[in-house]
């Protein structure tokens, strides 16, 4: 593919690390602006939801219900726990466990835990908080954690780094879907955080770990090589990719539309869904409404809210029936008291203005046999 060099003054913020400003050059196709999310959009690619009560109940007992959260730092965990991690600054154990009652996921991306805690304590923090009795099952790598109700498959569906360094690597496993509801149909997943910041190195390790994901999709939908996915078998991209508005965020791009960037190392572009076209981003709105799209805010630091987080999917082989970011902020008190849920969840402390990254949540609908 030829590539063209621009230079582009960038202004970034990181949810882990001080923004900067720099030049730098990024080779790229012809450019194209990203879009926004914001309401026009809402109509024809997130479900929009007018009754506050409404967004939270599943449409249909057999919908799969995913959940994406950056929890800040082992902010789930007491302040006591020894395997907190040296940035850990917020105490959120109760607000989590409200959340994951109300919203009852069935798999979970997590980010921002410590890689040391083990896939047996995230398993029963989460079985405490949705209230059962059933174990769930943990892919762990770095500080992304894949939680889900049902069996999960990591040998041979790990993410495959080629030996480059640990930044690149994210959790990734096949969930073992029960035959009796999905018939045959298993999901594959890729939990990721991406690199903070806004320096060049920064930019450019957003992009290497955007095309070493692309990479191993790319062999996962084609026959040969390291790991071959059943046909037709859905797919999700998800977490924390720490896209801002004024980075060229070309490693979405890359998820998006299987554009990458290094090909010499990771291969030619391809279309990465099973009908030959572009993964579709969920876009959910705060709770469910269309108005507010934001996943991450920070009113002390002085930048805007952004769509930091994002879930990708096969929407040849997915519906997406509902889709919200989780703003317990502005939830009536009859909705929250319905729920078990309190105004101040979502926030990192008990006081207006103090957020971080929210909960994304999605309810998809699969094909059965």
């Amino acid at each position: 593919m030829k590539r063209r060099l621009f230079v582009i003054l960038l202004f970034l913020t990181g949810a882990c690390a001080s923004p900067q400003a720099t030049a730098t050059p990024l080779p790229t196709d012809t450019p194209q602006p990203i879009p926004s999310p914001g309401p026009t959009l809402a109509a024809s690619s997130t479900p929009t939801l007018t009754d506050y009560q409404a967004f939270l109940p599943r449409q249909d007992e057999k919908d799969l219900r995913v959940m994406s959260y950056n929890v800040n730092w082992d902010s789930i965990f007491p302040a006591d726990d020894p395997q907190n991690h040296d940035l850990r600054q917020f105490d959120r154990v109760d607000a989590f466990k409200r959340i994951l009652r109300a919203v009852q996921p069935d798999v979970i991306c997590l980010q921002e835990i410590n890689y040391r805690r083990s896939s047996e304590q995230i398993g029963a923090l989460v079985a405490e908080a949705t209230g059962g009795d059933d174990p769930w099952f943990v892919a762990k790598e770095r500080d992304t954690f894949i939680v889900s109700r049902f069996p999960l498959a990591v040998e041979g569906y790990e993410l495959v780094t080629n030996g480059v360094v640990n930044a690149r690597q994210q959790a990734a496993a096949m969930v073992d879907l029960p035959d009796q509801i999905y018939a045959s149909t298993d999901l594959y997943m890729v939990c990721s955080h991406f690199k903070a910041g806004g320096g060049t190195a920064d930019i450019f390790l957003r992009q290497e770990q955007a095309d070493v994901i692309m990479s191993q999709v790319q062999d996962a939908i084609s026959p040969g090589g390291k790991m071959d996915l059943l046909a037709e078998t859905p797919y999700l991209l998800l977490g924390d990719f720490n896209i801002y508005d004024s980075d060229p965020h070309n490693h979405l791009w890359t998820l998006l539309r299987g554009d990458i960037y290094e090909e010499s190392q990771y291969g030619h572009d391809f279309e990465p869904d099973w009908d030959a076209t572009d993964l579709s981003d969920a876009f959910p709105s705060h709770n469910g409404l269309g108005a507010e799209f934001y996943t991450w805010r920070d009113d002390e630091s002085g930048f805007a809210p952004g769509v930091f987080d994002r879930i990708l999917f096969t929407d040849s082989v997915l519906i997406l029936v509902n889709a919200f970011i989780l703003d317990t902020t502005s939830l009536a008190p009859e909705v929250l008291n319905a729920w078990g849920l309190q105004a101040a969840d979502v926030l990192l402390a008990d006081q207006a203005g103090s957020y971080d990254h929210l909960p994304l949540v999605v309810d998809f609908r699969l094909p059965s046999d």
